[in-house]
């Protein structure tokens, strides 16, 4: 992993739409409905598919790392981990 290729143009794309939810939208993506993710892509000059594309790659993440804390790998916090 630390030799892996890291696109700087993704990261920033990522951060422009974090930076663009409100601080509950960071703490709970469930909240995100079609008007919310619309609104945030604008704030973000990405697509409302970029966002989806986020959210659902934060849920998957999560997921993952629920399994691995579930199994005593790493630190149960992982699963408390939001956009903040």
């Amino acid at each position: 992993m630390r030799n892996a290729p890291v696109d700087d143009k993704a990261l920033v794309k990522v951060e422009a739409i974090i930076n663009s939810m409100t601080l509950d939208e960071r703490k709970n993506p469930k909240i995100l409905n079609g008007n919310r993710r619309k609104r945030i892509s604008r704030g973000s000059g990405t697509s409302v598919q970029d966002v989806n594309r986020l959210v659902k790659q934060f849920g998957e993440m999560q997921k993952m790392m629920s399994k691995f804390s579930k199994k005593g790998f790493g630190n149960s916090s992982i699963n408390n981990f939001k956009f903040n």
